[in-house]
């Protein structure tokens, strides 16, 4: 009986290994590999998890309290939450504004490739807890995302540019609202349903009910 490996490992790794080299080539090469689906959206998902397990260690060594709780409602089903918005959101804004709104030429396996391989920065957050550059790491990372993923998508569609920016603004504004949203938290109960740079959120909100309680 044949063995079918749907992930290769060092396939995988050379590719993130060409990304860290800025050989963007490399989505023109994976967007119609149909062997590059599966570790897209693996690549996507573990970056998001890193994200989330750096937002909760950063939390602990920050001592906010309550770290049992941020490991399951931020690390853990934050983190799978995003990734569900990150695919329905994000990539699905996306594909909505290229092929409904500018009648461009898109397809959602090939996006998936591409802008699961652009999303492996959001993995850096992973080193959120190191004092004094949290904020500059979580940043920075969502940058490094958004940028590229711009490139991604420019790799699958013929879109010009200005719409490929529109369009890729759209979807990350709907992730990152959404992802905001569900960093609301208060003092009675904390739970920040949203990682990495995300809990920030939650501070600010615990911050207001305190001035609020004591008001």
């Amino acid at each position: 009986m044949e063995v079918v490996t749907i992930v290769d490992m060092q396939e995988v790794v050379a590719w993130l290994r060409r990304l860290a080299n800025l050989d963007t080539r490399v989505f023109d090469e994976i967007r119609t590999n149909p062997t590059a689906t599966v570790p897209g959206v693996l690549i996507a998902t573990v970056a998001i998890f890193l994200s989330g397990l750096g937002g909760w260690l950063w939390w602990v060594l920050q001592d906010y309290g309550r770290s049992e709780d941020i490991l399951v409602n931020s690390a853990l089903l934050g983190s799978l939450l995003a990734v569900a918005l990150w695919a329905i959101g994000w990539l699905g804004v996306v594909y909505f504004m290229l092929t409904q709104i500018f009648r461009e030429r898109a397809y959602v396996e090939q996006l998936l490739r591409v802008m699961g391989l652009a999303a492996a920065p959001l993995g850096f957050m992973l080193f959120m807890f190191i004092p004094g550059f949290s904020l500059a790491i979580g940043l920075a990372s969502l940058a490094l995302t958004f940028g590229l993923t711009n490139i991604a998508i420019s790799s699958v569609t013929t879109a010009a540019p200005g719409r490929v920016l529109v369009a890729n603004l759209a979807g990350f504004f709907v992730w990152s609202a959404a992802l905001t949203l569900l960093a609301s938290a208060s003092v009675s109960s904390v739970e920040p349903h949203a990682p990495g740079i995300f809990l920030y959120n939650a501070i600010t909100s615990i911050t207001g009910d305190l001035l609020n309680l004591t008001g």
